[in-house]
């Protein structure tokens, strides 16, 4: 048996914009917390984190982002780790 890991999320909103949620649910014909899944999903990866807007977070979640960015550049640096590498050129600077 499989167990899933997840919890409930709860927003306010007024009638007029829970109407708004569920006709574009209607439309794209999937559930609420997908469309706002996506939509989180989206909008983080179209964001350009510097260093510094990384440090600022909280370790736990630091932690996690640094793990994914890990996991998605891995296969890239595998791919061209040859072409990467420096040999020295014995010129004196160190």
């Amino acid at each position: 048996m499989q167990t899933i890991n997840s919890s409930m999320i709860a927003i306010r909103v007024t009638k007029e914009e829970k109407a708004k949620f569920n006709l574009l649910s209607t439309i794209d014909n999937k559930p609420v917390s997908r469309l706002v899944k996506e939509l989180v999903d989206k909008e983080l990866n179209s964001r350009k984190l510097s260093a510094k807007d990384i440090r600022k977070l909280p370790k736990e979640i630091r932690s996690a982002l640094l793990k994914q960015m890990t996991n998605e550049s891995m296969p890239y640096y595998n791919k061209y780790k040859k072409e990467l590498f420096v040999d020295e050129i014995d010129d004196g600077i160190e």
